[in-house]
């Protein structure tokens, strides 16, 4: 069983998540606290596995309850706000996830199972007490140190660039096709390019930036332009405006081009 304590300020929130929590078969709720300081006691005492930790309460913050802490050992975290604001700087801290209120139980279910897999993949080992450096090397080896930030309806989501095999534009919305989902986000081409300069991508049309790590085939097609077939057997021909990249990226590569 994994041991869950919830600490949030708003009524209904601690409702939602208890009811949540006592509707999965492997989780206990061990602690439902409304401030920071009621959780400071509970964590020592009950010394929870897993817990949903509000930002925005008063007295004290998620934040600076975490700062209390500092030094002793910590629960895995997700981060539960109604502020996308503080998305950033949950994951300075290292969080499993993070919960963007109005959050519904299919939501809440991924967040559990992101949780479940960092614990699966590594049993007994407990995250580092300090809250800089809390979860990241956990989360280093299951999301790589690498990772963006991309926001997915109304939730903040790392991803690991390795997982990414393309990112394709439609219309208002971006594409991204991972090794097992398919992801549509509300961000700019340029924007995901920029994220991933360093991680293998390189832009072959105004609509496609592909991983090189993904690519299966490259043939060459007419004026000097590719074809570029992807690992999950979907094709790209790179653009006119593109070659450079594509050259270039041939070259380093020790390709002909």
């Amino acid at each position: 069983m994994i041991r869950v304590l919830v600490i949030d300020d708003e009524p209904h929130a601690r409702l939602k998540l208890a009811q949540f929590i006592e509707r999965t078969p492997d989780l206990e709720l061990v602690g439902v606290c409304q401030n920071g300081r009621e959780a400071l006691a509970a964590i020592r005492a009950r010394r929870p596995d897993l817990m949903f930790l509000d930002i925005q309460m008063p007295e004290m913050d998620g934040f600076a309850m975490l700062e209390a802490l500092k030094g002793e050992k910590l629960p895995y975290l997700v981060f539960t706000t109604a502020y996308s604001e503080h998305a950033a700087r949950a994951f300075e801290v290292e969080a499993v996830d993070y919960l963007l209120k109005p959050f519904d139980q299919s939501r809440f279910e991924r967040a559990v199972d992101r949780a479940r897999r960092l614990m699966e993949a590594h049993p007994g080992l407990a995250p580092a007490a300090d809250v800089a450096e809390q979860l990241s090397k956990l989360l280093d080896r299951h999301l790589g140190k690498a990772r963006i930030l991309v926001k997915v309806g109304n939730a903040i989501r790392p991803l690991d660039p390795a997982a990414i095999l393309y990112a394709q534009a439609e219309g208002d919305y971006l594409r991204l096709v991972l090794r097992e989902e398919e992801l549509r986000i509300r961000e700019r081409m340029k924007d995901i390019e920029e994220q991933v300069a360093d991680a293998g991508f390189v832009r072959i049309h105004r609509s496609v930036l592909v991983n090189l790590d993904h690519v299966k085939e490259m043939k060459p097609k007419k004026h000097g332009d590719y074809e570029f077939r992807m690992a999950d057997g979907v094709s790209f021909v790179s653009g006119s405006t593109y070659r450079g990249n594509v050259k270039r990226i041939l070259e380093q590569r020790g390709r002909p081009g």
